[in-house]
């Protein structure tokens, strides 16, 4: 199982992107920057890769945090729906999960009968299993692989190349290519046309609060 069957595909693709644009922000510091010894800059290029670890670790808690209290949540609304005299104690706790969903285009009144007939099926459904100890550390590896190697995909030219000007550059352009593509993927839509208009505003997006995040001293 991979990390969009626990999170879902749009927020796979944000841990991706985080990461890149953490690592931009930080390494976009050293343009016109003149270390005094040869390999200063890694004092900045370290701290940036270590970041997006840090950033994939913490979200990967979060994530296996947030999978345990939903399916706890499931739960309790499945064994009130199985009890009459409790089953519109369930309305609400439905209505807190679907309200803010494709759900909130029709009408107050349809959507409370909707969810009284959901109840019904609910009352039938078995409860669900917690997430076990295998699935945290599964999602929290995912999220802290996939942060790792973004970062170090805008990093790693600082390791290659001696002239930090020029491994600045190709770290630039290495991770807007990198929001490009993961924008590309990220589009409902697989039309060549969509798919490439998605990569675009994901690149141009990650760009400008990269740019923002240095103006604030980010």
């Amino acid at each position: 199982m991979n990390l969009a069957d626990y999170i879902g595909r749009y927020w796979a693709g944000a841990e991706a992107i985080y990461s890149v644009i953490i690592a931009m922000t930080f390494t976009s510091v050293l343009r016109g920057y003149e270390p005094p010894g040869e390999t200063a800059y890694l004092d900045i290029v370290y701290p940036a890769l270590f970041c997006c670890i840090a950033w994939g670790i913490a979200d990967g808690l979060f994530y296996a945090w947030e999978r345990r209290y939903n399916i706890r949540m499931e739960n309790e609304i499945i064994d009130l729906s199985r009890s009459i005299e409790s089953s519109d104690n369930a309305l609400p706790l439905i209505g807190e999960q679907l309200d803010d969903t494709i759900l909130r285009n029709i009408s107050d009144e349809k959507r409370i009968q909707l969810y009284r007939n959901l109840v019904k099926y609910l009352a039938g459904a078995g409860m669900k299993a917690a997430p076990s100890r295998r699935d945290a550390i599964s999602i929290i590896s995912a999220t802290t692989i996939i942060s790792t190697i973004a970062g170090l995909a805008v990093v790693a030219p600082f390791f290659l190349v001696e002239d930090v000007g020029l491994a600045l550059n190709v770290s630039n352009i290495l991770g807007i290519f990198l929001l490009f593509v993961i924008g590309c993927n990220r589009a409902y839509d697989k039309s060549t046309s969509d798919r490439i208009i998605m990569g675009l505003g994901t690149a141009i997006i990650g760009i400008v609060i990269a740019a923002i995040t240095i103006l604030l001293g980010g």
